[in-house]
């Protein structure tokens, strides 16, 4: 089977620390460079160098962490952000409760595409070239969406784990060479 080069761009992830309330206030001095304007936004925008990272932190004791470009990656910056606030004397546990919103990862199949027959032979396809260039395969399993663009590139956007971004090229270059 054709090699399908993968990179992923982006990992969506919810952080939730247990029993733990935030003081934006406090927090918002003790993050260097945190931005908190709470008649703008409701929480703090926090951005870590090494790896990098962002983070929307919410007074509930829940985050989301964004821009990571690795599982990897989006771990260690959520942990040396844990360790940050229990230096700063913030008592949550070492480990909180995260889980896997989107992957989004670009695709290069190596080939150009028909954008208008792969529209006109499969039904879980949206193709409208004056709105937007790109082709919309959407996947049942994995649960994903693939924009596929006539360059052979391609984006895949809603899966939740690094399968998903296998399974679905897999499945897209075997759907594909059907046909």
């Amino acid at each position: 089977m054709d090699r399908v080069k993968q990179k992923v761009q982006n990992i969506v992830i919810s952080v939730t620390y247990e029993d733990v309330k935030f003081d934006l206030e406090k927090l918002a001095r003790i993050l260097d460079g945190a931005r908190y304007d709470p008649e703008v936004f409701p929480g703090i925008a926090y951005k870590s160098e090494d790896p990098p990272a962002s983070f929307l932190i919410f007074a509930s004791g829940k985050m989301n962490c964004v821009g990571a470009q690795s599982m990897h990656n989006a771990k260690l910056a959520i942990k040396k952000l844990t360790r940050k606030l229990q230096k700063a004397g913030i008592k949550v546990k070492s480990e909180p409760k995260i889980k896997v919103q989107n992957i989004v990862a670009s695709f290069d199949f190596g080939r150009e595409f028909d954008l208008e027959r792969i529209a006109r032979t499969f039904e879980n396809t949206e193709y409208e070239p004056e709105v937007f260039p790109g082709l919309v395969f959407r996947l049942k399993e994995p649960k994903v969406v693939v924009l596929l663009f006539v360059s052979g590139k391609g984006v895949c956007a809603g899966a939740k784990s690094m399968g998903d971004i296998k399974k679905a090229a897999e499945k897209i270059t075997k759907i594909l060479k059907q046909r």
